[in-house]
């Protein structure tokens, strides 16, 4: 029998049957009124999501492209920027402006710990004659669990008058955790189709500042796929420099009713509180949370492994058996953590099915719990919340 498949890896993320339906509208013509609707539509919900009157693209690429675009359209060749680097996700964007010839100074934390505005702070005041022209880190490092303060970051900015680009990798966290670009001042903010947006990769999206408009005009980098400008004039008329990937825009303008439906800000507390049920439950277990206290992910949970059980064997039973697909640990981190996706489309009732799994995988590889304990642990917060 057909049975549905729970995918809690850190995205991309299941996709509600809505959205499925409307990936399979017919295609349209993309030089058209229709289209221009569609786009419009799209970038109306985009700004109500990323909560700003900036400007937004829209690029037929994974995030890792969108977070290339941010590097060749605000730098230059020789330029410096700091960025954070506390796991894999975070490095790329070093690694990306490293290959286009921009010096990086990295913020080196362990994985696990979050970047906090006192690991910056002494680098920027330091900076008398501001050559660092950004300062990049994600709002979720989905490696190991964490989510990191951008406003704490955006105040220091402020506090230091330091003309620094703030820009910031929301891809595994708009539209799930609260992001406020313009209260914020944030000045380029990255997303992409595939997680709290709920549907398949493809789609990524780039809020850009007036700030960050004016330092694209001093930017030297080569660059024409991800040509702000040429980006920008084609939006004018609700279009894209290219050919559109249109059956993913139908998904977005799905999405974006759903969210609208259900309100942000009841998104924002929704995640927070399955972050919340879904991590007291496996410590009700005995098991050991990956990420710092504080600090932890409301969309992506990280938990070390127990010892004497494999990561291999772990995530096998839970697929073979109980049909739940969950992440493994990247990097160094590899067979030492495993790793529980709880963003976009996931309700109550989902995580009583999927941490009910995990404790009986457990219990079956020999771990030593007494069975029922995390729903007992769901049940209780569920019912003192009310």
């Amino acid at each position: 029998m057909e049975r549905r498949q729970y995918l809690q890896i850190p995205g991309p993320t299941n996709i509600p049957d809505r959205i499925l339906r409307s990936l399979s509208k017919p295609i349209i013509n993309h030089r058209g009124s229709e289209f221009e609707d569609l786009v419009r539509g799209c970038i109306d919900g985009l700004k109500s999501v990323f909560r700003t009157k900036n400007d937004i693209l829209i690029f037929p690429s994974s995030g890792s492209g969108a977070l290339e675009s941010a590097v060749v359209n605000m730098f230059s060749h020789g330029d410096t920027i700091l960025a954070a680097s506390h796991g894999l996700f975070s490095e790329r964007v070093a690694i990306i402006a490293e290959s286009y010839g921009v010096s990086v100074i990295r913020i080196n934390k362990e994985w696990g710990k979050a970047i906090k505005d006192e690991d910056l702070r002494e680098i920027l005041r330091n900076d008398k004659y501001h050559k660092i022209k950004g300062v990049c880190l994600p709002q979720n490092e989905t490696t190991s669990g964490i989510t990191n303060d951008i406003e704490s970051i955006s105040t220091l900015l402020k506090e230091l008058n330091h003309p620094a680009l703030l820009i910031v990798d929301a891809v595994s966290s708009l539209a799930c955790l609260p992001f406020e670009t313009d209260k914020w001042g944030v000045d380029l903010v990255i997303s992409a189709s595939q997680k709290g947006f709920m549907l398949p990769p493809g789609l990524s999206f780039v809020c850009i500042s007036e700030k960050a408009w004016a330092r694209r005009e001093e930017a030297s980098l080569p660059k024409w796929y991800w040509d702000y400008n040429a980006a920008k004039e084609k939006m004018k008329n609700y279009q894209m420099p290219y050919t559109p990937p249109t059956s993913l825009l139908y998904g977005l303008k799905e999405a974006l009713d759903i969210i609208e439906e259900e309100g942000l800000t009841k998104i924002w507390d929704r995640h927070n509180f399955i972050g919340t049920l879904t991590r007291e439950a496996l410590k009700s277990l005995g098991l050991e949370l990956f990420a710092e206290e504080g600090y932890e992910s409301d969309t992506v949970t990280a938990i070390k492994m127990p010892e004497n059980i494999k990561y291999q064997d772990f995530a096998k039973v839970l697929k073979d058996k109980f049909n739940v697909v969950i992440g493994g640990g990247l990097g160094d981190l590899q067979g030492k953590i495993f790793r529980i996706g709880h963003l976009g489309s996931i309700h109550l009732m989902e995580i009583y099915s999927i941490l009910g799994a995990v404790e009986l995988t457990l219990y079956q590889l020999g771990y030593d719990l007494k069975l029922g304990t995390s729903s007992r642990r769901i049940s209780e917060l569920i019912l003192r919340k009310g």
